[in-house]
């Protein structure tokens, strides 16, 4: 019996068991569409993403503990939405929100719905809606759409705010109930959506859980489904503060630099050698190239060569945009110098204004190529 026969035989079983009006599709794997996302045209992000794009019709966990700037990595992803013309759903449910930092990290507010929610459960029914009727909501398919639950920690379960329950009485694994019935009702109508679920959570030490290959025991609110149902976890971690001397000589934050590890990604390279950085400013959000200026000195010498302070790039004839225009408004391109040393911010700065140069690094990080552009479009 060959795999023809094999569907045959199945498919007037289904119909059997569920009636003749029930079809059952199959498809082959030759024929099913490849996933495709939000071209975030960033070397270092596609590092970690092992892809060009953020995949649409996903679930996503960013994770680590309070203070380690999860909720700015949201903001910088809003804002590559916000500059594909998309839109964003920010479900914010520990009232923390800090519309002016948003703004210095250069959203658009007027773009940023957040629905007001008391409860864990009023968040993950506004969640649930909102992905279910994206399809009224943008009949044409055309605009993507982030939608974040910031955070899991954060959110009160609705017993917690009855008159009659008092302070330490607790329901154990509440949160954890709440998240897997949600995740399982919103998989299948994402898959189908240009749209993307993020799910922020806190990450707090496991007292008295056994340790295992040197890391610390970790444990989150929530249970194993934000996990489980997640294509990408992303583990934050802050590394170093980044200060700077003001013109009277005191010493103040201007930002801090941080750590991603990939610790699941369905679609590509995983685990704790999978990790980029990024420095993060509080007036200015995420720097992207300077961590990859860094990392490209260290682990790929023949792009980068790093000399004390200095750095050079090592690929000759490779050009760049510079901010001066020339007659006609257009950008003076120029090459990037190969016979001189420059600052790390100097090369970062060309590297980000050159589509060349980021070509060659994708090929040395061995980042897939994009599907053919009808594909994408029909997908």
């Amino acid at each position: 019996m060959g795999l023809q026969d094999l569907l045959s035989s199945v498919q007037k079983d289904y119909k059997k068991k569920f009636g003749r009006d029930h079809d059952l599709e199959f498809q082959l794997g030759d024929e099913k569409d490849p996933p495709t996302g939000l071209i975030v045209d960033n070397p270092l992000l596609e590092y970690i993403l092992d892809r060009r794009y953020l995949a649409y019709g996903r679930c996503y966990l960013t994770y680590g503990k309070k203070g380690n700037s999860k909720t700015s990595l949201f903001l910088n992803l809003a804002k590559m939405f916000q500059q594909h013309g998309g839109d964003v759903v920010w479900i914010e449910t520990e009232q923390a929100a800090d519309l002016d930092y948003a703004a210095k990290q250069g959203l658009d507010l007027s773009r940023i719905a957040m629905p007001e929610v008391t409860s864990l459960q009023e968040a993950l029914t506004v969640a649930e809606d909102t992905i279910k009727n994206l399809p009224k909501a943008y009949p044409d398919g055309n605009t993507p759409v982030l939608i974040c639950l910031d955070s899991i920690a954060g959110a009160i379960p609705e017993y917690e705010l009855q008159s009659d329950v008092t302070v330490g009485e607790t329901k154990v694994g509440e949160h954890a109930r709440l998240m897997s019935g949600f995740y399982r009702r919103i998989i299948h109508p994402l898959a189908h959506e240009k749209a993307i679920f993020l799910a922020l959570n806190q990450l707090k030490v496991a007292i008295g859980k056994p340790v295992f290959g040197g890391e610390e025991a970790e444990a989150m609110i929530g249970g194993e489904a934000p996990r489980f149902h997640s294509t990408y976890q992303w583990k934050v971690v802050r590394t170093k503060d980044l200060c700077k001397r003001t013109a009277g000589g005191a010493e103040r934050k201007v930002g801090s630099r941080h750590e991603i590890t990939c610790k699941r990604n369905k679609l590509g390279r995983e685990g704790n050698s999978q990790k980029i950085e990024f420095d993060l400013y509080i007036d200015g959000g995420i720097d992207w190239y300077s961590p990859l200026v860094r990392m490209l000195a260290e682990n790929y010498p023949k792009l980068v060569y790093k000399n004390g302070a200095y750095v050079r790039w090592l690929i000759d004839n490779v050009t760049y945009s510079k901010a001066e225009l020339d007659a006609e408004g257009k950008p003076i391109q120029d090459i990037i110098p190969t016979d001189k040393n420059v600052r790390e911010v100097e090369l970062a700065t060309m590297i980000a204004n050159s589509p060349q140069a980021k070509e060659i690094i994708r090929k040395e990080f061995g980042i897939p190529d994009l599907p053919a552009q009808e594909v994408i479009e029909r997908v």
